[in-house]
């Protein structure tokens, strides 16, 4: 479990586990990874939260059976003892055993309770064994009982401690993701957004320019859609990719790659690598350029049209400056 887990605005430190983390340190990767532990631990919170309502359905069936044993065992009982309160044999007087010997009738009639008595004798038999075997499925119930209690006894533990698991997860994420926008790639800011001096035909600059070696690793600042992948026109190797964040559908495009790692249609979550940092296309060296669009692509040449400037959206990891002074 976490300790503890701060930021400091503008630094990007993280505190986790009584060590400090600077933005520095981490990676995307680490972003992606935390987010996919994120998902995975939210689908096992969800799994173990049905298996505990199966367990306790099952437990109140075995409780109903249980009960349902408890009330036979009683009637049973009940049963036997009165058989047993017949079977208590009535003292026969010195008369009554002379007649008995003697009169036909008398010998009839101690021949029918004698009949009656044995009835009785197989009646308290039947019901002894019944009451033997209604005990023996009363241990097996409360055997099943324990065996189901036990098992929703350690699933209960199991899902406290996932859920405190996706508790510290949700809290390191939250403190690790930019609020909307990753800055892709890590490098020195070449270019920023803004008027342009009109080399290559365009006097407004409608992104950002983030030079860096080339094969640098280049991330999604969002989790999105490809819906591009060429190698053609002033952007050389490009991409597309179409987010949509609390609603609203925003664009990025990543351009000059020397490397594109995804395919059109494919979806990549943020800090996804995506391609690497390259000097194709109208390019004077290597460099990513970076843009955000609110809404569709809508290149503009002269102005910012729905162009947003990165410097504005985007941020690395922790909360820290967007790109690095040097490289």
């Amino acid at each position: 479990m976490w300790k503890q887990l701060i930021m400091t605005a503008g630094v990007g430190v993280l505190l986790f586990q009584g060590q400090i983390a600077s933005a520095d340190n981490m990676s995307p990767q680490d972003l992606v990874q935390t987010e996919k532990s994120l998902q995975q631990t939210e689908q096992q919170v969800k799994d173990t939260k049905q298996s505990i309502h199966a367990i306790q359905t099952k437990l109140k069936q075995v409780d109903h059976k249980a009960e349902a044993l408890r009330d036979k065992i009683e009637g049973t009982s009940k049963e036997l003892e009165e058989v047993e309160e017949s079977l208590i044999p009535a003292e026969q007087s010195l008369f009554a055993k002379v007649v008995s010997s003697v009169l036909p009738s008398a010998k009839a009639e101690a021949a029918e309770a004698e009949e009656a008595h044995q009835e009785l004798v197989e009646k308290k038999n039947q019901a002894n064994e019944a009451l033997e075997q209604l005990k023996e499925e009363q241990e097996q119930i409360e055997a099943t009982r324990q065996d189901v209690k036990a098992s929703y006894d350690e699933k209960s533990k199991q899902y406290k401690k996932q859920t405190n698991q996706l508790s510290d997860l949700k809290k390191r994420y939250e403190a690790m993701a930019p609020d909307r926008f990753l800055m892709p790639a890590e490098g020195r800011l070449s270019q920023g957004f803004g008027s342009a001096s009109g080399q290559f035909g365009y006097t407004f600059h409608n992104g950002l320019d983030i030079a860096a070696k080339t094969g640098t690793p280049v991330y999604a600042a969002e989790a999105g859609k490809v819906t591009k992948v060429s190698s053609s026109g002033p952007y050389g190797n490009h991409i597309q990719i179409e987010h949509n964040v609390d609603g609203q559908k925003w664009t990025t495009v990543y351009a000059h790659l020397h490397k594109v790692d995804v395919k059109t249609g494919q979806s990549v979550r943020q800090g996804e690598p995506i391609g690497q940092i390259g000097n194709t296309g109208n390019s004077s060296g290597p460099h990513l350029h970076f843009e955000i669009y609110k809404g569709d692509y809508n290149f503009s040449a002269s102005s910012a049209g729905n162009a947003v400037d990165p410097m504005k959206l985007a941020e690395r990891l922790g909360g820290a400056s967007p790109v690095k002074a040097t490289f």
